[in-house]
């Protein structure tokens, strides 16, 4: 049987980022599996406890790789999103065990898509709390 034809277009095809997407990474996060290709080149990543955001895929890609090596077994439940034309919010609760045993702690995302790569994402939580909680400081501040 003759293979079908792929056409040069088919094969480049990119994935487009959605809250979908966001949810099944986050049920089992590993830094080796962020999708750098659903990023734009320039992402800015506003993260919180520091002044300045992270820029570009390679220090936005690390930034995630910090978080989910301090946390190995952290996961994001998404308890509920919204868009607003290229503008996604998500509030997701964070589970993971800390210096101190199992703790939650709620968060959101405000991702910003266009052509279906993040260009910007704003990630906010309660940083006193996740220290608290964690028993670690953040592992960027």
């Amino acid at each position: 049987m003759t293979p079908p034809n792929i056409t040069a277009a088919a094969k480049t095809v990119k994935p487009v980022w959605s809250v979908e997407m966001f949810e099944q990474f986050w049920a089992n996060p590993d830094p080796a599996l962020v999708p750098p290709d659903i990023f734009a080149p320039d992402v800015v990543g506003d993260w919180p406890g520091v002044a300045e955001p992270v820029r570009g895929v390679a220090d936005y890609a690390q930034r995630l790789a910090d978080l989910m090596a301090l946390l190995p077994d952290m996961r994001l439940e998404v308890a509920e999103h919204t868009v607003n034309g290229e503008y996604t919010f998500i509030r997701w609760i964070l589970s993971a065990t800390g210096a101190h045993g199992r703790f939650d702690l709620s968060g959101m995302d405000r991702v910003h898509v266009r052509d279906g790569l993040i260009v910007e994402n704003v990630i906010r939580f309660d940083t006193a709390q996740f220290e608290a909680r964690a028993g670690h400081p953040l592992p960027w501040s």
